[in-house]
């Protein structure tokens, strides 16, 4: 049986370390604050949503107006996206 001691400094090191950030992870956060700032675009209008190097987001869109939309905002979302995590895990918003 491992003594208490042992379990709650295990617990202690689990807490600090960092999970890495995966795609769904972005692509949920994206999306959430995508509703945030433009309540009228929803998931339906990004088909394609894809995040490569695990830097970049690519989504292409169904309207070019909705494209035109989440371009003006990038800055805003990508700021958005990285202080949810705490990192600099997007650097850039690549819109088709």
């Amino acid at each position: 049986m491992k003594p208490i001691a042992y379990l709650l400094d295990k617990k202690k090191s689990l807490r600090n370390h960092r999970r890495e950030v995966d795609q769904k992870s972005i692509e949920s956060v994206f999306f959430k604050v995508l509703e945030k700032e433009l309540p009228n675009i929803g998931r339906a209008d990004v088909p394609y949503f894809e995040v490569k190097d695990k830097k970049t987001i690519y989504c292409k869109t169904a309207h070019p107006a909705i494209s035109s939309e989440i371009w003006r905002k990038k800055e805003k979302i990508k700021k958005e996206i990285n202080k949810f995590f705490g990192s600099e895990s997007i650097s850039d918003i690549k819109v088709k």
